[in-house]
This record gives structure tokens, C-alpha cells and sequence, in this order.
């Protein structure tokens, strides 16, 4: 499995051909992906709209709609902010969750600027991937992290 492969040319460093072999890869871009007889491609759609905001809200508020106590717009925003990427809703949704307007005013201003909102957000990320790094055996976690490391 490697994910997040922005280059072809790294990718093609540790591709192989074998026989039962098969490489997972996940990637934002396409063309990084050499096409060949073997190779299926899977186009994996960003959440809409109304499952975004369900998703972001089970982590911000505990339910699945925004509260009536909620600024509406401003969760919207917020929401629109995480385009769609479950885990940026998750992360993004939870750090935010119990937070006082300005904080949620000052997550918005930092997210249409490209920041981390916090250091809870860049945490709750690297906590995630830990958490799928550690259910690996002993040698798929040793690969995967000698991989990690391109």
C-alpha cells in the first residue's frame, strides 16, 4: 500500500511486477499512475455537501445537524473549509467541538488561509494515522513506515 504519491517518478522506484502481486496506491493525482493492462483505477468521490456537514457535526456538536445554538453560516463555512475529506471533517469537527465563537471565527479565518487551526488539529491527524499504523503487524509497520519515510 502506498498512499499519498504525488510523483510518478517516485512511485516507479519501488513498483514491480509479480506474479499474485498486486500494489494498492492512493494518490490525488491521476497521472501519476502508470497505466497498464493490470491497472484499475478506483475514483473515490469527496463526501457532498449534506453528508459533509453530518459527519463534521457528529464531531463538533454530537449530532448530526447543526444546532439551533450553532452559528449556521459559520459552520457551514467552517465545514466547506474540510472539502469533503472525512478526516479533515473528523479532526477539524472535533477540535472545534465545546469551542466558543471566536475560536470557531478564528478556525475559519485560518482554514481559508491554508493553517492549521490548532495544534489539537495537526495532533488529531498524526493520532489517527498512528492509530492505523499501529494495528499493523510488527514487519507491515517496519515496510510501511520504510515507505513513509520517500
Amino acid at each position: 500500500i502506498l498512499d499519498d504519491v504525488w510523483s510518478r517518478a517516485d512511485l516507479e522506484k519501488v513498483l514491480f511486477d509479480g506474479e499474485e502481486y498486486k500494489t494498492l496506491v492512493t494518490t490525488r493525482d491521476c497521472s501519476t499512475i502508470p497505466k497498464t493492462p493490470s491497472t484499475q483505477l478506483y475514483q473515490l468521490p469527496l463526501l457532498d455537501d449534506t453528508d459533509a456537514l453530518s459527519l463534521f457535526c457528529f464531531w463538533a456538536f454530537g449530532q448530526r445537524s447543526i444546532p439551533s445554538t450553532a452559528a449556521e453560516t459559520l459552520v457551514w463555512q467552517v465545514q466547506a473549509e474540510c472539502k469533503g475529506l472525512p478526516l479533515a471533517l473528523k479532526v477539524i469537527g472535533s477540535s472545534l467541538h465545546g469551542q466558543p465563537l471566536p475560536a470557531w471565527e478564528r478556525a475559519k479565518n485560518k482554514l481559508l488561509n491554508g493553517e492549521p487551526i490548532s495544534d489539537y488539529h495537526k495532533e488529531g491527524l498524526l493520532r489517527v494515522l498512528e492509530t492505523s499504523i499501529d494495528v499493523l503487524n510488527e514487519e507491515t509497520r517496519v515496510c510501511f513506515l520504510d515507505l513513509g519515510s520517500f
